[in-house]
């Protein structure tokens, strides 16, 4: 309960895109029955995956030669498919068969994660950012340190 008051939806994911973990109850308005064992890419907004896939590829080959993994993160704002209330149309495709579709805003924090024994993933903390359908959303895919310590790096040089 105490991560649902927070707004954040949290995913872990393998490295092949797999949803292996909805740690929020709906997360994006879908059943974690929805997206657990389904690819994340099918959510995220067509026009944005292929920056999507490229930056977090970068993220895990930066991430392949640390002893700690957990040092990699980035934060990205994109656009993902939610699933449009009952009776609206329209929207984008994408996401799910038949069914009525429209984009949003995030802010996702992505972070690499590796237990012992086991392959390294993926785990994805999202914030809504913009409201749903917001002009202002269109075209919102951008990059960002994970870290104010590297943001002030960035703003001193």
């Amino acid at each position: 309960e105490l991560l649902e008051a927070t707004g954040c939806v949290v995913l872990l994911v393998g490295l092949d895109w797999t949803v292996e973990a909805a740690i929020t109850a709906e997360p994006f308005g879908y059943s974690r029955q929805q997206l657990v064992g389904g690819s994340l890419l099918r959510i995220l907004h067509p026009d944005e995956q292929v920056a999507f896939v490229q930056t977090v590829q970068a993220l895990v080959a930066a991430a392949a030669g640390l002893e700690d993994v957990s040092q990699s993160t980035l934060r990205a704002t994109h656009r993902i498919l939610l699933p449009a209330p009952a009776g609206v149309g329209g929207g984008v495709g994408g996401g799910g068969g038949g069914v009525a579709m429209r984009a949003s805003a995030v802010d996702t924090a992505i972070s690499m994660v590796q237990c012992p024994g086991q392959p390294p993933r993926l785990l994805f903390s999202s914030r809504y950012l913009l409201p749903d359908g917001s002009a202002a959303a269109a075209g919102a895919f951008r990059v960002y340190p994970a870290r104010q310590v590297q943001v002030d790096a960035f703003v001193g040089s």
